[in-house]
């Protein structure tokens, strides 16, 4: 990955964080990068949500992190839950006009956002219940 996605793909998380901060109960991400891989955590009181792009296919990745349980919740097994592959099925990425990973992370924080609400393992995750 160049440093130019890098750099995109950090500003991108920002952008986004900043216009769902008032949903989330989630603090500003901090960034690491590893060779190829960048990795954006977003801590909150109930666990943490960690949003990774790199090799191979350079798409915007999601995992959250659940204290209570202490589990790691991939996008399969969070689709693997029925009100959430629903939501997802209405809410495809939108590529027209802008590239792959900016449609990534708009859905993976519309995923955050919406798609999560009222499925109790992630209640932590929104200011108002």
């Amino acid at each position: 990955m160049s440093i130019t996605t890098q750099n995109d793909f950090e500003l991108l998380v920002a952008e986004h964080f900043q216009r769902h901060k008032a949903e989330l109960c989630l603090a500003y991400p901090t960034f690491q990068r590893d060779g190829f891989i960048v990795t954006a955590t977003m801590a909150g009181t109930g666990g943490k949500v960690e949003l990774r792009c790199g090799p191979a296919e350079y798409h915007a990745e999601i995992f959250i992190l659940t204290d209570e349980d202490r589990k790691r919740w991939s996008l399969a097994d969070l689709l693997a839950i029925d009100q959430i592959r629903a939501w997802a099925l209405q809410n495809r990425p939108n590529l027209s006009g802008r590239s792959r990973l900016a449609a990534e992370v708009d859905v993976a924080f519309s995923l955050l956002a919406v798609g999560l609400k009222g499925v109790p393992e992630f209640m932590w995750l929104f200011a108002s219940a």
